[in-house]
């Protein structure tokens, strides 16, 4: 079974937290009204829909917009099996005023709560933003439920990050009936901050930081994990809803591959409109490739508390 654990906002919707007007807006507007980031619609319905595929959404938006959100997926067609939203109120109500901002006191133990009742030999890919914290997030829940990382240093990084009590002995208890398995293959973070590829290298390789979820689409197709037709559909929207502008394809394409994810010859069976396909070659053509390797697959501890306590990391774990 492949599993695909996504974020909504900055991830899959379009939100604006920059101004109150946008958080208002957010709120309160009409599912219909709400606006998926370019490529991330047709993507998570490929995935959605993909034989045997399980969709899990954990989002930071409060409980109350669960029912606009479920329409927002539907009218997307994307099938989702679990949506799991902040009960903001409730922390309102009892003065956890750290837990309406805080990330891993929220969405470590949703994330722990998905995986107790996935089948145990199931395949994760994890995707998320750089705005708040999905990067660290996502990699110390690899690492946990993959028994990287012990319990005693999931509490002192929770701890760290501000999480309550309450939260981090949820958090141990769901660990604790985890059966260790190293699930998480890929972890894809879009880049809206502008935040460098290369803050996201202390996790690991497993993280793959990305402008685009065309880039995501083909990174998956290069490894076996989505078919053609839906990385010619992802570019097609990617094109339409960013300008129509072919040569910033190329732009990502040569992204990409100079950070060792897609190979060139990859871009020889790349299919769809002739103008595409056509400026996307041209770029990686006029590449210099020849110092560029795939990213290293070998394993290396995460120093998370290093990361947190002035490693280029707020301390509640976005990247910086």
């Amino acid at each position: 079974m492949r599993v695909y654990r996504w974020d909504l906002d900055k991830t899959y919707l379009d939100t604006d937290f920059h101004s109150v007007r946008g958080v208002v807006r957010a709120a309160t507007e009409a599912a219909h009204r709400k606006r998926a980031l370019p490529g991330a619609a047709v993507l998570l319905r490929a995935l959605s829909h993909a034989d045997g595929a399980r969709v899990t959404v954990v989002s930071g938006s409060p409980r109350q917009m669960r029912g606009v959100l479920l329409e927002k997926l539907a009218l997307d067609g994307i099938r989702v099996d679990d949506l799991v939203l902040k009960d903001n109120l409730s922390n309102v109500r009892r003065g956890r005023f750290r837990a309406i901002r805080g990330q891993l006191g929220y969405k470590l133990p949703a994330l722990l709560r998905a995986r107790a009742s996935t089948p145990l030999d199931s395949t994760e890919f994890l995707f998320g933003d750089d705005v708040e914290a999905d990067a660290l997030v996502y990699s110390l829940y690899a690492d946990a439920i993959a028994g990287t990382v012990g319990a005693a240093q999931v509490s002192r990084v929770m701890e760290l990050a501000g999480a309550y009590p309450d939260e981090i002995d949820e958090a141990l208890e769901l660990l604790a009936g985890i059966a260790a398995r190293d699930a998480v293959r890929q972890i894809f973070i879009r880049q809206e901050r502008g935040v460098s590829a290369d803050r996201f290298a202390a996790l690991g390789a497993r993280v793959i930081p990305i402008r685009s979820w065309w880039q995501a689409a083909a990174v998956l197709n290069a490894g076996g994990e989505l078919d053609d037709a839906t990385v010619e559909a992802v570019m097609v929207q990617v094109y339409e809803m960013s300008g129509r502008d072919a040569w910033a394809l190329g732009a990502l394409a040569q992204d990409i591959v100079r950070r060792g994810w897609v190979s060139p010859a990859w871009f020889h069976a790349l299919t769809g409109p002739g103008e595409l396909v056509d400026a996307v070659r041209t770029s990686v053509g006029r590449m210099d490739v020849g110092g560029i390797r795939p990213p290293s697959e070998v394993a290396r501890p995460v120093d998370y508390m290093g990361l947190l306590s002035g490693g280029g990391w707020g301390r509640q774990g976005q990247p910086e």
